[in-house]
């Protein structure tokens, strides 16, 4: 039987679950930069925080979450540095040419770890290797959970429209 209870706001533990396989990949990117040289971590920094910030004020203000606890946190965390916003949030269109920015930290991390096991060659870092393969791990195996299980199934905003729900499993409301 599928639990499809609605959450006002999700547990806790969600979003600790969220956040570990986000942050992880964030990590792991910048770790694998600073490996290679310190300064290369400024890129991806950056671009992390471009993007956390577009999603709070483009995303978490339009959302029905926005001042709650979502899957992630991000709609109480809009709430104090952004106000909500007219637009609806079904009005935004996710296309696979916008999702090229959210894929960059998995790029740029994967890239890195390459990069550095080929250095390395033929003493293989075996961390280096895991840190290198984790953003695709969490990718194929950690968002289809995070999304398909925990999110996506209990969430209001899907009922009202939701273009990431749309692009990602194919179904709306």
């Amino acid at each position: 039987m599928v639990n499809d209870k609605k959450f006002e706001s999700y547990p806790v533990w969600m979003a600790l679950v969220y956040y570990f396989f986000n942050f992880s990949v964030y990590c792991a990117g910048l770790y694998l930069l600073y490996l290679i040289h310190p300064l290369l971590t400024l890129p991806l920094f950056a671009i992390i925080v471009y993007l956390e910030v577009s999603v709070l004020k483009n995303g978490c203000t339009r959302c029905y979450y926005y001042g709650k606890r979502c899957v992630c946190a991000k709609g109480s965390v809009a709430k104090l540095f952004f106000r909500k916003s007219d637009r609806k949030f079904n009005e935004r269109k996710i296309t696979g040419k916008s999702m090229i920015p959210s894929f960059l930290p998995t790029i740029v991390t994967v890239i890195a770890g390459l990069y550095l096991i080929w250095m390395k060659l033929p003493a293989i870092d075996p961390v280096i290797i895991l840190l290198a393969a984790w953003p695709l791990i969490e990718t194929l195996l950690g968002n289809p959970i995070i999304y398909g299980k925990m999110a996506c199934p209990h969430c209001k905003q899907r009922e009202l429209g939701c273009p990431a729900c749309e692009f990602f499993m194919k179904k709306g409301k």
